[in-house]
């Protein structure tokens, strides 16, 4: 352990907050944890699918907490619900199986974080296994590094679970992806991160063809960056494979879809959920074989539709000739269906307006939609009566006690069992 004597008032200052950071940090635990005692759910009631569900964050020995109780924790800790059961499967590993790690942390020795980072490794290990971990790591563990814990529980692992590891290996064929995150795109530069696991023999033709067609464009004039080079063969690979003609009357080259908002911000449209510069989607658009569709959206109580549609049809002209221009969708609007399931236009007006799932602070885009007052008890299928809510808060809705209100379009107002309010506005997000 490293101790300091520090002379400089300013950096003694600075010590001192971040004991008292640490200080907090733990107390926060504390309270957490005892949270989770005052809403613990044994195994055997979580097992029978009662009214309140039980959840198993931690590894195995971890007591049970309650599930829907958890949503009034992660409001209270300003935290999404991912993020919350993060947190609390972290606290009851370390508290319960980690006892060596939690008496370092519970003494301000080791920093939650790094605890944390020790504990959500452990959790797929059997008790003995934790044990082993908690044993070799614990002295260690103010300065170990990452790689020393993925090493120490990766031998727990061979040892305590020799039949895992096997069915791991087994299972990693089961586990190849290839992944591109369009629900991710980064704002203004219109880019996006592609993740995959892959066979090494196909990655290896994969980097070989993605390296001459690269080479290639270098050839043929372009002053990109290798790296540039490399992102943009990928594009040149897929745009070939499209035009391949493998079926009749199959459908070749990307379509586009930008709705365009009656805002302020004039310099800024929108595709498909992310907004970037006009300059960025007139290089999308204007790709031969590209199919262009604008929604014209008037995002304001009182905005001026025929101004909304005035403007799509501007961007319109400017972006492709045979752009289609879809009717104007004012996100203010009561629509309303017959039956059950919305209209698509209801159902594009209430995604658009809600975004994502419209619990505190969650931010799950992939959602059911909701009749806020259910429809077999007269509730209308109406942009009023609808909003969009992952599973995990459908569920809270429709089996537990919370429930909500929408006072106005997009305006969300959430009771909790606890007794607590919480509004959400998205009318007012950008």
């Amino acid at each position: 352990m490293t101790t300091s004597r520090l002379l400089d008032p300013a950096l003694a200052a600075v010590a001192d907050a971040h004991r008292e950071k640490r200080r907090v940090e733990v107390s926060e635990l504390l309270a957490v944890l005892d949270w989770c005692a005052a809403h613990e759910v044994s195994e055997a009631e979580a097992s029978l699918h009662t009214m309140t569900p039980g959840l198993q964050l931690g590894g195995p020995g971890c007591p049970w907490v309650s599930e829907f109780d958890t949503h009034d924790l992660a409001c209270v800790l300003g935290r999404s619900p991912d993020s919350c059961a993060t947190y609390v499967g972290n606290a009851l590993e370390l508290r319960h199986r980690l006892p060596r790690l939690w008496a370092r942390v519970v003494g301000l020795e080791v920093p939650v974080w790094k605890a944390f980072r020790i504990a959500e490794q452990t959790q797929q290990l059997p008790p003995a296994g934790a044990t082993e971990v908690d044993r070799a790591l614990a002295p260690t563990a103010h300065s170990c590094t990452f790689a020393q814990v993925d090493r120490t529980v990766a031998s727990a692992l061979a040892t305590h679970c020799p039949e895992e590891v096997e069915r791991r290996r087994l299972a990693a064929l089961e586990h190849r992806r290839f992944d591109v995150h369009l629900d991710h795109v980064r704002s203004l530069d219109g880019t996006v991160e592609v993740t995959g696991t892959l066979d090494l023999a196909d990655a290896v033709d994969l980097d070989t063809a993605v390296a001459g067609v690269a080479a290639q464009l270098g050839e043929l004039g372009s002053t990109e960056s290798w790296d540039a080079r490399r992102a943009l063969a990928v594009g040149e690979i897929a745009r070939a494979q499209l035009a391949l003609d493998l079926e009749v009357g199959s459908t070749t080259g990307r379509g586009v879809t930008v709705y365009a908002h009656l805002r302020s911000d004039s310099d800024l449209v929108e595709t498909v959920g992310s907004t970037i510069t006009r300059e960025q989607l007139a290089a999308w658009c204007r790709q031969p074989g590209t199919r262009v569709t604008i929604t014209p959206v008037v995002d304001l109580p009182g905005g001026d539709p025929t101004a909304a549609l005035a403007l799509a049809e501007q961007v319109a002209a400017w972006l492709h000739d045979d752009a289609h221009v879809k009717p104007v969708i004012d996100l203010a609007a009561d629509l309303t269906s017959s039956g059950y399931t919305p209209s698509p236009r209801l159902a594009e007006q209430v995604d658009l307006r809600d975004q994502r799932c419209v619990f505190p602070y969650c931010n799950r885009r992939r959602t059911d939609r909701d009749h806020t007052i259910p429809y077999d008890a007269g509730g209308e299928t109406r942009s009023t009566n609808s909003a969009r809510l992952c599973r995990s808060h459908h569920r809270a809705k429709t089996f537990s006690d919370w429930d909500y209100q929408q006072g106005r379009p997009g305006v969300f107002e959430w009771h909790s069992p606890a007794g607590a309010t919480h509004t959400v506005d998205r009318s007012a997000e950008p």
